[in-house]
């Protein structure tokens, strides 16, 4: 079984002098992840957002080949739409050649309505748009003299340079949303699927079991060993410190995104969110609730048992920790590291 982290700098205080920090601690996290043995790391792009505050992962992804040697780097995910693709298919080469050869590239269309209004993209056109971006990023990856002609992008005759390291191409893993039409894309490229590490249990487990049905129907097998379950991830000494070293940053996470699913253009990053979470419509789910859908909290054993549970049960053998979300502490995620470390990962050997 593999392990991988995923990492997200959020940002609480709304105080820009934090924001150094914050990216000096995640580093920290990723070589500390690379020292206990773990994969892979996994960055994710968010805009206008304190919930994370990665506009483009990739530039993060290169910084972070300088300051590693073997883990493996992954976007989970870039959001080809907001880019441009002869820059993304040049970019992410000179990135697999940089890293000798230890990127995974995790695409995805992206959901967030107000992300799309900011950047004046038509949020209809999306699936059109990321399909043809994928096009072409493969086709120049690997093709001299490449052209391209779809409804929104073209390229004519155009060879890029540098060329990907890993052949024929860096690993592509393709993000999918709760509709079936996702699940066939990925399916029908033969990549495996990336899931949220804030979507239910229940619902990424059940999107995995579409996507082994259409596999089955198409005669391929599920790409499990190479399909990351992310997941929110706490370990500590006990049940009770667990939680309570959680619930703080679970709580504003899920307030947050709870806000941000209102908004329709601008941002929230100065948002009165205390006054919304006053005058919501309804609650949003308990934390209690929560801990059991979307998140592995508790001692070494109670985790060790989750994932047991997922591997036994579901397929899971790539399961990849979100230990750092919301406002947690540092020098927290770092001990939950090495419990996870040192008290769960030798057990799945």
């Amino acid at each position: 079984m593999k392990f991988g982290m995923f990492v997200l700098p959020s940002w609480p205080q709304q105080d820009p002098s934090h924001q150094g920090r914050l990216y000096h601690e995640m580093i920290e996290q990723i070589q500390y992840a690379e020292e206990l043995g773990f994969e892979s790391v996994w960055l994710a792009e968010h805009h206008f957002t304190r919930f994370g505050i990665v506009p483009s992962a990739l530039p993060l992804a290169t910084y972070v080949a300088g300051v590693t040697k073997k883990i493996r780097i992954g976007t989970g995910v870039s959001v080809l739409n907001f880019h441009d693709p002869v820059f993304m298919a040049e970019e992410t080469a000179m990135l697999d050649l940089l890293s000798n050869g230890r990127l995974d590239f995790g695409i995805g269309r992206g959901q967030v309505v107000y992300e799309y209004a900011n950047f004046k993209v038509d949020y209809s056109t999306r699936t059109q748009r990321f399909n043809e971006i994928v096009d072409i990023i493969l086709g120049l990856w690997s093709t001299p003299g490449f052209t391209y002609h779809g409804e929104h992008y073209q390229v004519d005759d155009l060879t890029i340079a540098p060329n990907p390291i890993q052949k024929p191409h860096p690993p592509l893993y393709f993000a999918v949303s709760r509709t079936p039409g996702t699940i066939e894309d990925a399916v029908s490229r033969g990549l495996p699927m990336l899931t949220s590490a804030n979507t239910p249990d229940e619902d990424v487990l059940g999107l995995r079991g579409l996507y082994a049905a259409r596999c089955a129907e198409k005669g391929v097998e599920p790409q499990w060993d190479n399909m990351p379950f992310f997941r929110v991830t706490y370990v500590g000494e006990d049940q009770k410190t667990a939680e309570e070293d959680t619930r703080a940053a679970m709580d504003w996470v899920a307030d947050l995104n709870g806000y941000r699913r209102t908004l329709t253009g601008g941002s929230e990053i100065y948002a009165d969110i205390d006054h919304w979470i006053k005058t919501r419509p309804e609650e949003p789910p308990t934390f209690e609730s929560r801990l059991k859908s979307t998140a592995k909290v508790g001692t070494p054993d109670k985790v060790v048992e989750a994932i047991k549970n997922l591997r036994d049960n579901h397929n899971v053998e790539y399961y990849t920790a979100h230990f750092s979300y919301g406002n947690m502490e540092h020098e927290k995620v770092m001990r939950s590291m090495k419990l996870f470390a040192e008290e769960v990962m030798p057990k799945f050997k």
